[in-house]
């Protein structure tokens, strides 16, 4: 019966718990207090924008959602109806996921390159390529 109650309430949790570890993982910490005890406040203005732009797409695609009953994937279906441009927007949608997935992906190579080197005495470009291998 505990069991059950464990299971139940880890399904609550969901896949954000997950997402989260992910994301601020150790190559994340690492990246952003090397580059905060690199720049500073100087880079502030950067998650200003993104916050900003993150609200202003969540609201976006919130206000789509519930007006038109459809998802992002549906609505590009529906509007972009002939062949040239329905390529190009797929084009740039995976060029934006792949993008954003390097950057990111990238970071975390980073961050982990300069935790194994301050542990060792083996430069950082070197773990950098160990990591990405």
């Amino acid at each position: 019966m505990k069991k059950k109650r464990f299971l139940s309430k880890l399904k609550n949790i969901g896949p954000g718990a997950m997402v989260g570890a992910a994301i601020i993982g150790p190559g994340t910490v690492t990246t952003a207090s090397q580059t905060g005890a690199t720049f500073g406040y100087t880079l502030i203005w950067a998650i200003v924008f993104s916050i900003i732009a993150t609200m202003f797409l969540q609201e976006m695609t919130t206000r789509l959602g519930v007006v038109s009953r459809m998802d992002m994937g549906t609505a590009f279906r529906r509007q972009f109806s002939h062949p040239l441009l329905r390529a190009i927007t797929v084009i740039l949608i995976v060029s934006a996921i792949t993008i954003g997935n390097a950057a990111y992906e990238a970071g975390n190579i980073t961050g982990g390159a300069i935790g194994l080197g301050a542990m060792t005495n083996i430069p950082v470009n070197v773990w950098g390529i160990i990591t990405g291998l």
